[in-house]
């Protein structure tokens, strides 16, 4: 008598529905992370063609860009090789791609360049303010950490559940509740400084109040994300629910520092310079002629048909509010 053998056990209901359920969470996370990468690619194009930044920043931007599809491309590959390379393999799906520890690698660099990105602008603001700036540097360097330690992980421990274990749940913990914390740290320090530059002139003011939305919209978006993938982690161990959020982490930095860059060019007089929000950004205050002379009336205050340059933009001043 013959018996068939396999080197699988039975698979059970229980094991099926979970298969499906981490199944399901890779599609749905590959689909969100290729949607919010497309509208990186517009920002990108957006950027480059109009950008009149220094060159070091571009270069910087470029760098990112070029991160950010290297992890699009590591998630597509893993994807491949799951769903068609070794589909008639049902171990390959307990099996983590190697490229998913690449990509999450990559993911956190991503993290940590963009809010260094951000703690240079808020030296410029603060004026050197090293205590601020090395905190904002320290957490973001805390949670990179972390991030690397559970790329580590997953590169080692390749079955798929080895995901839901106390050591990358702790890992996780750390990582994205630090980055939460730097993030929504950074938000509130942009918008303390900038508030700090208020003339009382309404077109300054207003642009002031568009950075400060900026910076907001930046902060909680990212925040929010780095929540859920923590949450989801920790509450759901074993469990890939967690996962569109991890593969939306590094594109959501990408893609809001572009749009934050993308949105300096639209907030301009008529035949100003961009706004560069770069090392001198909103540093001080310098008036010049526009048109009629230029004087002071009081310690931050401009006289009407005056212009007021803002690090290396300048905006016709109108009435004051």
């Amino acid at each position: 008598m013959e018996s068939s053998s396999s080197p699988f056990a039975p698979v059970t209901p229980a094991a099926i529905a979970a298969l499906k359920e981490a199944l399901a969470c890779v599609v749905v996370g590959t689909l969100a992370a290729t949607l919010v990468y497309g509208i990186t690619i517009l920002q990108a194009y957006i950027y480059f063609k109009h950008s009149q930044v220094s060159l070091l920043t571009r270069c910087f931007v470029a760098f990112l860009f070029a991160l950010d599809t290297a992890t699009i491309i590591l998630t597509f590959v893993g994807f491949y090789d799951d769903f068609v390379t070794h589909f008639d393999d049902v171990g390959s799906f307990l099996k983590i791609p190697g490229t998913m520890a690449l990509e999450n690698l990559l993911t956190v660099l991503i993290g940590l360049l963009t809010q260094c990105f951000f703690a240079h602008r808020i030296w410029a603001l603060s004026k050197g303010n090293a205590l601020l700036v090395g905190s904002i540097v320290i957490l973001a360097l805390c949670s990179f950490g972390p991030g690397v330690a559970i790329s580590v992980h997953v590169w080692t421990n390749t079955y798929i559940f080895s995901l839901g274990s106390n050591e990358v749940r702790i890992l996780a913990g750390f990582a994205n509740g630090l980055s939460v914390i730097c993030d929504l740290f950074i938000a509130a320090a942009m918008c303390l400084y900038l508030s700090s530059k208020r003339t009382g002139f309404r077109r300054t003011d207003s642009i002031i109040d568009r950075l400060m939305i900026y910076a907001i919209n930046r902060g909680l978006l990212t925040a929010t994300c780095q929540a859920c993938h923590m949450i989801l982690t920790i509450v759901f161990p074993g469990r890939l629910i967690y996962f569109p959020f991890s593969l939306l982490d590094g594109k959501l930095y990408c893609n809001t520092l572009l749009a934050t860059l993308n949105a300096q060019r639209d907030m301009r007089g008529d035949g100003t310079h961009i706004i560069e929000v770069g090392s001198h950004m909103l540093d001080h205050f310098n008036t010049s002629t526009s048109g009629h002379g230029t004087t002071r009336n009081a310690p931050g205050k401009l006289s009407n048909g005056s212009a007021l340059s803002i690090g290396k933009a300048t905006f016709p001043v109108g009435k004051a509010m």
